[in-house]
């Protein structure tokens, strides 16, 4: 007999998965209305390089470049939601292109994301080098 483990997950930690799609898609095909409306006007996004964005400067650069994500895959991620907030870890697996070069892209990435007015939106991003 195979026991296979199934870890249970709340509604909302369904939701916050989904929201993180949301993001990562709306990443992808660069879809400012999507990213403004998934990112809280108080947004902090930090990069693995150092550089801090807010909303505006966040949704600028996916729009304008220097890289554009084919893909992004998040591998190994954890979702824990304690009351208003959810915290997101994963490890960003993605295809990109910069200046019309290809770049493999893999880092660690945390989010936090707050329910407000009974919607998810990202508070704060902060990726790490691995």
């Amino acid at each position: 007999m195979i026991i296979t483990s199934i870890q249970a997950q709340t509604k909302n930690e369904v939701r916050v998965a989904q929201k993180v799609k949301d993001l990562n898609s709306a990443i992808v095909a660069r879809d400012s209305a999507a990213l403004a409306e998934i990112s809280m006007d108080e947004l902090t996004f930090g990069h693995s390089g150092g550089i801090i964005q807010d909303k505006e400067a966040f949704i600028k650069a996916i729009l304008n470049g220097p890289t554009f994500f084919k893909s992004i895959d998040p591998e190994g991620q954890t979702i824990q939601v304690s009351g208003k907030h959810a915290i997101v870890r994963h490890i960003v697996v993605a295809s990109a292109t910069r200046e019309g070069n290809p770049v493999p892209l893999r880092f660690g990435n945390v989010m936090v994301w707050y329910k407000k007015h009974g919607q998810w939106k990202l508070l704060a991003r902060q990726g790490y080098k691995l």
